[in-house]
């Protein structure tokens, strides 16, 4: 299964034959995702005392993805920092409840992960055998991330022989602050009067990504792929887009190749094509996948940011 390079003409071939309704459902299901993903942050905002408009906090987690296409990982810090100019909520207290946001996301993806791999167990082996082969700069990746974890110990040691210095300091006592409101935000969860709402929100964030997925398959018409192979897929790719690039952009192309390579070889689907044909449509489904919901994201960004550039001067305006 050596990597061979792929030609363009041939994605964008079988994307230009998708059936566009599925593309554009698909893409609505990621928006939908984005609204649920601001309304459950109101559910965390309330147990402290704070009720933003649910537009507001909508906008600001469509910023946060907006942002982190350019930067990733810095799209949390916005989302805090734009809810915080309009609502003048403290930008601690909503980190930590961004943070547990996190943590509980997180642990769906597991569940998600276990799920696909109770199922598929023997397609998640070919899957991990499969990217291993094709990572040219695997050795490299290995050494940076070897001389990061080197650099992490260092400043540990470093930080914990200079404790009593840098707790005397101005600095400690801002950072114990923060941490305190951290803190605060996190266990917001605790308080929350409407869990369920709560659950129903979360349900919807991640059905949304289910689906999302299951209406590409459909519109690539790639009718073999069913609900298991749709959780595969989903789980392949959400594991891509946790590696710190520019909405996964790569490693999320990579695993759904594959993803539709190994599920295609162990159930038969393509008897008639080659692997190298396999990982074209493989290809084309991340290219459409990833390219509207990126689509999605910029749009949806941009309509947050004249928000809030309004919202702000309406602010002013009323001081």
């Amino acid at each position: 299964m050596a990597s061979k390079e792929i030609p363009l003409d041939k994605i964008w071939a079988i994307i230009q034959s998708s059936d566009k309704i599925w593309v554009l459902a698909s893409l609505l299901m990621g928006y939908i995702a984005i609204v649920a993903r601001g309304l459950r942050w109101s559910n965390l905002l309330e147990p402290m005392g704070y009720f933003p408009k649910k537009w507001n906090n909508i906008h600001a987690v469509a910023l946060s993805y907006f942002v982190s296409l350019v930067i990733p990982r810095s799209g949390e810090i916005v989302r805090c920092t734009a809810i915080n100019q309009v609502e003048d909520i403290p930008v601690d207290k909503l980190f930590g409840t961004v943070i547990l946001e996190r943590v509980i996301d997180t642990s769906i993806l597991l569940l998600f992960v276990g799920m696909a791999f109770l199922l598929n167990y023997d397609i998640f082996t070919s899957l991990f055998e499969v990217t291993a082969r094709d990572a040219d700069s695997s050795s490299s990746r290995l050494t940076l991330i070897w001389i990061a974890l080197f650099a992490l110990i260092a400043a540990l040691i470093i930080l914990f022989l200079l404790r009593t210095k840098i707790m005397s300091t101005a600095l400690w006592s801002k950072i114990k602050s923060f941490v305190g409101g951290m803190k605060e935000g996190f266990l917001s969860i605790q308080k929350m009067k409407k869990r369920g709402q709560f659950i129903f929100f979360s349900i919807v964030i991640w059905a949304m990504y289910y689906f999302s997925m299951m209406a590409m398959l459909k519109a690539l018409h790639m009718h073999s792929y069913t609900w298991n192979e749709s959780l595969f897929l989903v789980v392949a790719g959400g594991l891509g887009v946790i590696i710190p690039t520019q909405n996964g952009i790569g490693t999320y192309h990579l695993l759904i190749k594959y993803g539709v390579l190994v599920l295609a070889l162990a159930y038969a689907f393509y008897p008639n094509l080659s692997e190298l044909e396999i990982q074209e449509i493989g290809l084309s489904l991340a290219w459409l996948q990833w390219g509207a919901q990126t689509i999605m994201m910029i749009v949806a960004g941009i309509v947050a940011s004249i928000a809030f550039a309004l919202q702000r001067k309406k602010n002013n305006a009323s001081t």
